[in-house]
Protein backbone atom coordinates (compact mmCIF):
# COMPACT_ATOMS: atom_id res chain seq x y z
CA UNK A 1 0.00 0.00 0.00
CA UNK A 2 2.99 2.11 0.74
CA UNK A 3 4.37 2.10 -2.65
CA UNK A 4 0.81 2.61 -4.38
CA UNK A 5 1.10 6.16 -2.41
CA UNK A 6 4.18 6.92 -3.45
CA UNK A 7 3.40 6.44 -7.59
CA UNK A 8 -0.13 8.14 -6.88
CA UNK A 9 1.85 10.91 -5.17
CA UNK A 10 4.57 10.63 -8.47
CA UNK A 11 1.76 10.73 -10.48
CA UNK A 12 -0.20 13.82 -9.30
CA UNK A 13 3.11 15.71 -9.08
CA UNK A 14 4.31 14.94 -12.93
CA UNK A 15 0.56 15.75 -13.71
CA UNK A 16 1.21 19.29 -12.09
CA UNK A 17 3.86 20.13 -13.90
CA UNK A 18 2.71 19.08 -17.57
CA UNK A 19 -0.30 20.71 -17.01
CA UNK A 20 1.39 23.83 -16.41
CA UNK A 21 4.15 23.14 -19.02
CA UNK A 22 1.06 22.46 -21.55
CA UNK A 23 -0.50 25.34 -20.59
CA UNK A 24 2.74 27.98 -21.39
CA UNK A 25 3.33 26.38 -24.79
CA UNK A 26 -0.62 26.36 -25.44
CA UNK A 27 -0.25 30.19 -24.75
CA UNK A 28 3.03 30.62 -26.45
CA UNK A 29 1.46 29.08 -29.75
CA UNK A 30 -1.99 30.95 -29.23
CA UNK A 31 0.13 34.34 -29.61
CA UNK A 32 1.85 33.25 -32.21
CA UNK A 33 -1.23 32.68 -34.43
CA UNK A 34 -2.53 36.11 -33.06
CA UNK A 35 0.41 37.73 -34.24
CA UNK A 36 0.64 35.68 -37.59
CA UNK A 37 -3.07 37.03 -38.15
CA UNK A 38 -2.15 40.50 -37.11
CA UNK A 39 0.61 40.22 -39.87
CA UNK A 40 -1.51 38.76 -42.29
CA UNK A 41 -3.80 41.46 -42.28
CA UNK A 42 -1.99 44.18 -42.05
CA UNK A 43 0.60 42.91 -45.12
CA UNK A 44 -1.44 44.82 -47.80
CA UNK A 45 -1.45 47.82 -46.59
CA UNK A 46 2.19 47.37 -45.33
CA UNK A 47 3.05 46.87 -48.45
CA UNK A 48 0.73 49.18 -50.53
CA UNK A 49 2.42 52.05 -48.75
CA UNK A 50 6.25 51.00 -49.59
Amino acid sequence: MLKLRWALAAVLLFLVVAVDFTSKMMSILADGVLVAGVIAILLPVIKKNL
